[in-house]
């Protein structure tokens, strides 16, 4: 039996913005998103009149891989050995 599984980086990176309320805070934030991540959490705090958003983004790739075995559970473990350091299996399918 073949399996496809999907993978994606799990490296994250925190970022820091500032604005006069909740909104401009969270559009300063977007605006450092570089291309090729994703935002993917957002916390906000307010001090003195201003508002902080501290953000997490991580890259927003995925990626194929492969494995096969005589049935189902070996398949899955060849899948799942094959996940590089760094990167979390988001699904398994059949090929």
């Amino acid at each position: 039996m073949r399996l496809t599984g999907t993978i994606r980086p799990t490296a994250t990176t925190e970022l820091v913005a500032e604005g006069h309320d909740r909104g401009s805070a969270y559009d300063a934030l977007v605006a450092l998103v570089p291309a090729g991540h994703v935002l993917v959490q957002a916390h906000f705090s307010m001090k003195e009149g201003v508002t902080t958003a501290k953000g997490v983004i991580r890259p927003d790739r995925v990626e194929t891989i492969e494995a096969e075995g005589p049935d189902y559970q070996a398949a899955n473990a060849a899948l799942e050995a094959a996940v590089p350091e760094g990167y979390v299996l988001l699904n398994r399918v059949p090929a």
